[in-house]
């Protein structure tokens, strides 16, 4: 079974003479196995039918060979999630040469962010998709160290546009490799915003089918200037298993939702370890704390990393896990995570 499967089965639906997935009513949707986790969103016009379409919806999975299990959420007085409308009248932008902006966000520091933002960039590349990566982190910009590309420096072409770097098969441009490593960023506000719509519009990103980018933790002016500016077609959110993390990725989940930009999922990193040499898993950092955010937002949980030595040691040599070690635990967690983050948004 395959998220692509489930999402042509959703096509089928129809509401209003127009079917699930193109009226912007799925939320999210997950599958493993022959498991298909299913969040439909539906406008307060539809409320009166919301049983009838989960009903459908579930018919038509079990007809598919899918256990379905599917929910709904009712939002009041909104338009679905997939509306771009910009701020205020203003049409937003589509950066050129790319077909879909995929955001990673957490709501604090420390949860392994930009690991999962490099990591799922270059499993794109490896599920032969064209893919990129914006480090949109000024102020802490560690994907130059993640990716090894100290002592890079980015270019301009002839057309005075920024030629990213290329690196595991991505286009990647960072803060990190356009100022010096001790020099400080105190940007805030327009400055922010200017800097955002200098490297993102005039970046020769070739033909991508994905560029992810690598937000700051928090919802700040970063969150701000790109999903007011831009047209981001989802969202995932990190987050470690602690009650801490998880109180603070709530944040981020409700903030993507008011800038009405779809969470695809949450990734739970450092979710667990194996020791290798009983092959025992230990949960570090506490269990459970992923699923009860996904019963509160009803946004599903699409992977859990698990902690693995490959990723500590690879990042510090500015080497992805998922491009050195792909069967690890983590690389095939990273390879599962792109495989859905295809399907949902390039199907």
């Amino acid at each position: 079974m395959s998220t692509r499967k489930a999402l042509d089965i959703l096509k089928t639906v129809t509401v209003g003479g127009k079917d699930l997935v193109s009226s912007g009513f799925l939320g999210s949707l997950s599958v493993e196995g022959d498991r298909a986790e299913v969040v439909l969103l539906l406008p307060a016009t539809l409320k009166g039918q919301a049983e009838a379409i989960k009903t459908a919806v579930e018919k038509r999975l079990i007809e598919g060979g899918f256990k379905p299990e599917v929910r709904y959420r009712i939002r009041e007085g909104k338009p679905p999630l997939r509306v771009n409308v910009g701020p205020v009248g203003k049409t937003k932008k589509r950066i050129p040469g790319v077909k879909k902006v995929l955001a990673v966000a957490s709501g604090k520091g420390g949860v392994g962010k930009s690991t999962v933002a490099v990591n799922l960039a270059v499993a794109l590349s490896k599920l032969g998709l064209k893919s990129g990566l914006f480090d949109a982190d000024v102020y802490g910009p560690s994907v130059s160290v993640l990716l090894g590309l100290e002592g890079e420096r980015v270019y301009v072409t002839e057309d005075r546009r920024f030629k990213p770097i290329e690196k595991y098969g991505i286009q990647v441009l960072t803060f990190g490799v356009l100022v010096k490593e001790d020099t400080p960023i105190l940007w805030r506000g327009a400055m922010l915003h200017k800097a955002y719509e200098e490297l993102l519009l005039q970046t020769a990103w070739g033909d991508l089918d994905v560029l992810v980018v690598d937000l700051p933790p928090g919802t700040g002016d970063s969150h701000l200037s790109l999903a007011q500016g831009y047209e981001v077609d989802g969202a995932i959110v990190v987050t470690t298993p602690q009650t801490v993390a998880i109180a603070d990725v709530l944040r981020a989940i409700k903030g993507f939702e008011k800038l009405e930009i779809p969470v695809l999922g949450i990734v739970e990193n450092m979710a667990y370890f194996v020791c290798p040499d009983s092959g025992r898993r230990y949960h570090i950092f506490g269990e459970g704390g992923a699923d009860k955010l996904s019963k509160i937002t009803g946004v599903p949980v699409l992977v859990r990393v698990p902690i693995d030595e490959y990723v500590s040691s690879g990042g510090d040599a500015g080497v992805p896990v998922v491009h050195a070690y792909p069967d690890s635990p983590s690389g095939r967690a990273f390879l599962k995570l792109a495989d859905t983050v295809r399907g949902r948004l390039l199907s």
